[in-house]
């Protein structure tokens, strides 16, 4: 017991020992700075084991904040991307649209139709048919895509939505041996039917007199015609126009704007089914065409009292007149 006891009271004194040691150290550092050098020398040598305890938090910071920078980076790229894509694709029709605004606008005197969207989508799915050139998109009629609805790049046409579904879509390349498209030579305003040969760098011509005016090099634009596809937007190049005399109409071949073999994204567009657009486009147009009929009603009334006016005064000088010669001929009498 006693040994226990003496074991107590030196494990006892120690620990106040150390804990006197302590505070005296302390007052020391605190009052005099005697310690500072030492300290120095201390934190010095134990930086690397506080470097090694504090590595997994170090790395975890790291690790997180490196994930997040890539992330935003991606995403700001994406957003970029998107935003260089449509506007590249607006300015393919940005000089033919201006002329084609004002004419319509001195000539009908109609309101600009404003309930056009687009959408950006992804290429998603490639048809595995060899003689099929057909591709999945991801958007559906969930985002307002029909069938029919004209299909994009920033390069030029693509084709159309054939087939629509609620998330995805499938697009009719205009490569694609059932694809028909109107275009018009931007040189020389030919109009012709081109159609895809299956091939993913030529489509036909067809139907094109001998005497064509078209020639290697000429751009093909749509038409319009038909109202599937926009007029303006480009088509295909002319590679090759073939003449032959036993044949009355011109072997025309051209080569797409857009690889399609290759595209990633593209850009939907057509009108909007907001009903209240179309019914805000058709009050306008009606306002204006009944404005239009009113003062053109106006004119025709001006113009007749004018002739009316005209006529009145016509008369009465007639009356007039007849009426001096009377009584001139009264005195001779």
């Amino acid at each position: 017991m006693k040994s226990s006891d003496q074991q107590n009271s030196l494990v006892h004194f120690r620990f106040g020992f150390v804990l006197l040691l302590t505070l005296v150290v302390m007052a020391l550092d605190v009052r005099s700075k005697l310690l500072s050098d030492f300290r120095y020398y201390v934190e010095s040598a134990l930086y690397p084991v506080l470097v090694f305890a504090d590595s997994p938090h170090s790395v975890g910071k790291m690790m997180s904040t490196q994930f997040k920078s890539h992330s935003e980076l991606i995403k700001e790229n994406e957003q970029l991307s998107t935003e260089n894509f449509m506007q590249r694709a607006n300015t393919l029709r940005l000089k033919d649209l201006e002329d084609e605004n004002q004419a319509l606008r001195k000539l009908l005197n109609s309101p600009v139709r404003q309930n056009i969207k687009r959408l950006f989508a992804e290429v998603v799915d490639v048809d595995p048919d060899p003689y099929l050139s057909r591709v999945t998109v991801n958007r559906g009629t969930s985002s307002d895509v029909y069938e029919g609805m004209p299909v994009i790049t920033d390069r030029g046409l693509v084709g159309q939505v054939m087939e629509a579904n609620y998330s995805f879509s499938r697009v009719l390349l205009l490569t694609d041996p059932n694809c028909q498209i109107p275009v018009i030579d931007s040189r020389s305003s030919v109009r012709a039917i081109c159609v895809g040969s299956g091939s993913h760098a030529e489509i036909i011509i067809n139907n094109v007199p001998r005497t064509a005016d078209i020639k290697e090099g000429d751009m093909l634009l749509t038409s319009g015609i038909g109202g599937v596809y926009p007029k303006g937007y480009p088509v295909a190049i002319v590679t090759s126009v073939g003449i032959s005399d036993s044949q009355p109409f011109a072997a025309i071949k051209a080569r797409p704007l857009v690889e399609t073999d290759k595209m990633r994204y593209v850009l939907m567009f057509g009108t909007s089914s907001d009903k209240a657009d179309a019914e805000e486009y058709a009050l306008q147009a009606k306002q204006m065409t009944d404005d239009k009929t009113i003062l053109h009603q106006k004119k025709v009334k001006e113009l007749i009292d004018t002739l009316s006016v005209k006529k009145g005064d016509k008369n009465t000088n007639s009356a007039k007149t007849d009426e001096k010669k009377t009584n001139v001929g009264g005195t001779n009498d």
